[in-house]
């Protein structure tokens, strides 16, 4: 018995119980997550949810990352935190780098990061502009 947008119930149906099927109604679309003000708009929301997980994958929240933004980071001595800095590079791959220098020793070219799981060919292409080795310097095991 549906008329249009609004719902009618047969007379029999008690005032009680068209009150608690409203009650649960606003009940369950408090529970999906409403907006809190109403002038918060949803391609905001839209892309918070994409840097977020952006952030997340490692990958930088802008496109426009540059060499100044960034500066050159020299695998062989970079920190986590340095190489955290570097487009593409999250908390994990950080790591990796950390532990592939300290167990095989310095790379001999920045070429060579390709050997740490996780950067390939598309990894290092956006890398290599940010990423230098410095041969006088030694390695830090970090």
């Amino acid at each position: 018995m549906e008329k249009g947008l609004i719902k009618t119930y047969p007379t029999g149906c008690s005032f009680g119980f068209k009150l608690l099927l409203l009650a649960g109604t606003v009940g369950v679309l408090s529970l999906t997550g409403l907006p809190e003000s109403p002038s918060r708009s949803v391609s905001s929301d839209a892309l918070s949810m994409r840097q977020a997980d952006a952030s997340l994958n490692g990958e930088p929240k802008s496109s426009s990352v540059t060499v100044a933004d960034v500066g050159r980071v020299d695998i062989n001595r970079g920190s986590a935190d340095d190489l955290r800095r570097l487009p593409g590079i999250g908390p994990v791959l950080a790591e990796r780098v950390i532990r592939h220098r300290r167990e095989h020793g310095k790379f001999g070219s920045i070429h060579d990061i390709q050997n740490v799981k996780g950067i390939g060919a598309k990894r290092f292409a956006r890398l290599e502009p940010y990423i230098h080795v410095d041969d006088d310097a030694p390695s830090s095991g970090d």
